[in-house]
């Protein structure tokens, strides 16, 4: 993962996954994944995460008006890894199944909790603005 860490790039980005990945083809897999994940409410267990993956290497999601193909393992080394990596995502995070009453571990995209004004200057001013577009990404 490369993020362009300038403020130029982080504030010209359209959303959070433009500012995270480089490479297009990335870019459009991480959005239908976003899309689906917010679908979800924001959780998904492994299994359903691995059918997701499957049916992305399959062709069916289209993206530009055509099938989009994005094999099973570019997804997990590249798009899933990364998100959770940057804390974007949690893997193995313990939730309660009331149908089948029992704990189940399931991949679970993370709220920040950020201030109303940005910070003035440095890392942390460019680390809110990424959060908040992440956020923001989930709340609409």
């Amino acid at each position: 993962m490369r993020i362009d860490f300038s403020e130029e790039a982080i504030m010209s980005s359209s959303d959070v996954v433009e500012t995270i990945f480089s490479n297009e083809k990335t870019r459009v897999a991480a959005r239908i994944f976003l899309r689906w994940l917010k679908e979800r409410k924001g959780e998904a267990s492994k299994n359903a995460v691995s059918k997701f993956a499957d049916m992305l290497e399959s062709r069916r999601f289209a993206a530009n008006g055509s099938a989009f193909k994005y094999s099973r393992r570019n997804f997990y080394l590249t798009v899933l890894k990364s998100l959770v990596n940057a804390g974007f995502i949690g893997r193995n995070v313990p939730v309660w199944d009331g149908r089948l009453k029992k704990t189940q571990y399931v991949y679970m995209r993370n709220l920040f909790d950020i201030p109303r004004k940005a910070p003035s200057i440095g890392f942390w001013r460019l680390s809110y603005y990424i959060c908040r577009k992440w956020n923001d990404e989930f709340r609409n």
